[in-house]
């Protein structure tokens, strides 16, 4: 972006306060903390008392520190990481080391995504950014007594803002030195006595910051917009309904993988690879490919939540109502070089469309929120299916071409309740039963397949049914030892269901048999305190976490060179360690923030895993016929992909006093650091990733009274590059590694304006 289009942006403001004269003047900074009300055990709790491990991050804190997306939540959470594919259906959430990426449409993920009480049923639906939201909840550990059988290692709550009783409205414009520009603008107020609403729209074109050197095309790129309406009425006395509705499409040039390592005389395909890396340097600091296929995605999302609470005296009954439309395709250069492969003029390309949709009907009884009983109890149905096609060619060894359908229907009963005794002691017991039918179909349409064999690829359709039921429980024992200071101990029964690999290769086998289901048993002790009249807030949680039958994707290389995806039942995996997070508001002008997590997340029993992709070392013999008939590895006491042992992260505000003008100003510092991970479950030792930290710093003013709050930022500030994946490339030579690399691996600078009446 050109310094006058910036400058332009930054004029623009000027005319902003003409827009704010209704405006009110801020509060005066307060000498506390200010108390965080969460939803966390689906009723609204101060989180200080809530038995759970949980980050909660408010509108106005994720505005601050430029979060966006939910790509960008572990640099405010620990134990949080996110691994990035080349398309958002490739993306993982992982919490405590504990995630899923799956290429199969038919796998849940191990992180649940809810929006206003509603679980999404693709985590790829999460990645399209964040709008008008109100709070993000981050929950660490087993949530499914509440919130549902994918939320085996936690749950991310997002709470989108709501309607307003008095009109009012604002506008943020954002413009960035990687040339984005967005607009996000909101108005709410009454429509009369009983009825509010709210309108949120947004706006946002960022241009690719990955070069393809051979026609100009800029990759990496977003173009997004959306518009969201909400609804609150109150027809009758104890009677509330909240409609809500959103539409957001979201286009990308592609997720581009650049090449990190190129061996002397590498190869994709038999296609000699030195002739698309001329004037490209390997390397982290690699932002550039030459290929000369297509490279495209694009998302369409339409949510709609109908809400209903109704006062019963002795309870309210609440009903969630939900369904929701996701539509997503890409098209990508499948061997990422240029010319002929495999005989092809312009190379391999793969396409692949997907429809998602899920319709769900919740009922809850919540007691009033007084002692020494309350409760939730709760009836869940949902019905999702997910259609996807797969187009790789368009002839040759590697070809593939499918189509396919997953389908999950659920049914549950749930309940928690919590009883204190003692005046300071309060015990939470969570049950829950889930019954699921998950199916899959799964159609070959390349001719002249091969023949049928229990191994083979289905030659026409093959489809598979299972049925599965199951009982988690939640138990926690928390005593109040003193003002501002509680103590809890709990244990939780996870579980994520079962699930049909569906994805190239799918053959009879994997329909007979569905990857079996993940369950756990997490013990977690913690500490929720404040002190100094709320001016400091301790939390800790110290955790240990047992899985069976653990999830988890990996790669092989086949004879026609294509690297297939398969989904691995991990014998038994285990996660443990320590979380911290601090806040502290020592003055009225500075505020501090910072949480540190320890975590060992390994594979405790995995003898008969897929060996890495040129491995000999460690790569034995299992059935005693010789290496060339099975052979594998032994993964036990090796730690889980993308899992860092250490993560933390440090930041501050500091509000400067301007008492003769008319705004005062701040500085803002975050630094966040995570320790080395490898990305590969099977452990290939060129896959790892250095540890690493990033120093994000911003200043502005806000206005006293009626005006524009202006801040600079300045993302990675020392231009500290990393990837968010590592992998050998697609049909590459054995050392030909490629790369993720996310926009925040970059230094980049913007400017942001926020005006509210």
């Amino acid at each position: 972006m050109t310094l006058y289009r910036l400058l332009s942006a930054a004029a623009l403001t000027a005319f902003l306060p003409a827009m704010a004269q209704a405006q009110t003047a801020p509060a005066a900074p307060q000498a506390g903390l200010e108390e965080i009300v969460v939803t966390a055990q689906k009723r609204e709790q101060n989180l200080q008392s809530v038995p759970v491990a949980v980050t909660a991050l408010s509108g106005d804190a994720l505005a601050s520190k430029n979060v966006a997306t939910v790509s960008d939540l572990p640099r405010l959470a620990p134990s949080l990481t996110v691994t990035q594919g080349n398309v958002p259906t490739n993306n993982s959430i992982n919490l405590r080391g504990i995630g899923t990426s799956a290429f199969s449409t038919g796998i849940e993920p191990s992180v649940a995504v809810i929006v206003d009480d509603v679980a999404l049923l693709q985590q790829a639906q999460a990645f399209s950014g964040l709008s008008d939201i109100a709070r993000i909840e981050v929950l660490r550990g087993p949530q499914g007594t509440l919130f549902g059988k994918n939320s085996s290692a936690g749950a991310i709550n997002i709470v989108t803002r709501g309607a307003s009783k008095v009109l009012s409205g604002g506008a943020t414009l954002r413009a960035t030195t990687d040339e984005e520009y967005r607009v996000d603008a909101t108005l709410a107020g009454p429509l009369g006595d009983n009825i509010g609403f709210r309108i949120n729209g947004f706006y946002g074109d960022r241009k690719g910051y990955i070069n393809n050197l051979t026609d100009g095309r800029r990759f990496n790129n977003d173009a997004s917009y959306g518009l969201r309406g909400r609804l609150e009425i109150r027809p009758a006395a104890g009677l509330k309904i909240d409609l809500i509705a959103g539409h957001s499409v979201s286009s990308s040039n592609g997720t581009a993988r650049t090449f990190l390592q190129v061996p002397t005389g590498a190869t994709v395909f038999g296609a000699a690879v030195a002739p698309s890396i001329a004037d490209i340097a390997p390397g982290y600091g690699n932002y550039a490919v030459r290929i000369d296929g297509p490279l495209y995605n694009k998302s369409v999302q339409s949510t709609f939540i109908g809400k209903a609470s109704y006062d019963l005296g002795f309870a309210d009954l609440v009903s969630i109502t939900s369904y929701q439309d996701w539509k997503f395709r890409f098209a990508e250069d499948f061997d990422y070089l240029t010319g002929t492969v495999l005989g092809l003029s312009g190379g391999i390309v793969a396409n692949s469309t997907y429809h998602a949709t899920q319709f769900t009907q919740e009922l809850r009884l919540v007691s009033p929120a007084r002692k020494p009983l309350t409760y939730v109890l709760g009836l869940f149905y949902s019905d999702g299916a997910t259609t996807r096609t797969f187009d790789r060619g368009p002839s040759g060894p590697v070809v593939a071409r499918w189509s396919s359908r997953s389908g999950t229907i659920s049914y549950a009963a749930f309940g928690q309740a919590t009883y204190s005794f003692l005046d300071r002691n309060h015990i939470d017991v969570g049950l829950r039963y889930n019954h699921e039918k998950v199916s899959a179909d799964f159609i070959n349409l390349v001719p002249n397949a091969s023949p049928p064999a229990a191994n083979a690829t289905c030659l026409a359709t093959c489809s598979g049914v299972a049925n599965d039921g199951v009982v988690t429980t939640k138990v926690a024992l928390r005593r109040d030892l003193a003002d501002g200071v509680m103590g809890y101990v709990s244990y939780a029964r996870g579980y994520k269901g079962q699930g049909f690999d569906i994805s190239s290769g799918f053959t009879p086998r994997r329909a007979a048999n569905p990857v079996k289901p993940e369950t756990s048993n997490a013990y977690e002790i913690g500490l929720k305190s404040r002190f100094l009249d709320n001016r400091l807030q301790l939390n800790v949680a110290a955790f240990w976490s047992d899985f069976n039958n653990f999830q988890a994707q990996s790669g092989i290389l086949l004879p026609d060179n294509t690297i297939q995806l398969t989904l691995n039942n991990v014998g038994r995996v285990r996660t443990r360690g320590v979380e911290i997070e601090l806040s502290a508001k020592p003055t009225p002008a500075l505020r501090l923030d910072g949480s540190v997590s320890y975590t060992e997340a390994m594979i405790r029993s995995f003898p008969g895993a897929q060996c890495y992709t040129g491995q000999t070392v460690g790569c034995v013999d299992l059935d005693g016929a010789g290496p060339s008939t099975t052979t594998g590895q032994d993964l036990s006491g090796k730690r889980l992909a993308n899992a860092p042992r250490l993560k933390f992260n440090i930041g501050g505000t500091y509000t400067i006093a301007l008492p003769k003008a008319a705004f005062d100003g701040f500085v803002q510092l975050d630094y966040n650091y995570q320790s080395r991970v490898n990305f590969d479950l099977l452990q290939n030792p060129l896959t790892q990733l250095a540890p690493y930290g990033v120093l994000n710093a911003s200043f502005g003013i806000t206005p006293k009274g009626r005006g524009v709050a202006l801040t600079v930022f300045v993302n990675n500030v020392f231009d500290k590059h990393y990837a968010s994946n590592i992998a050998m490339a697609t049909g590459g030579s054995i050392g030909l590694l490629s790369q993720t690399l996310g926009r925040d691996s970059r230094r980049y600078a913007g400017l942001k304006a926020h005006v509210e009446f």
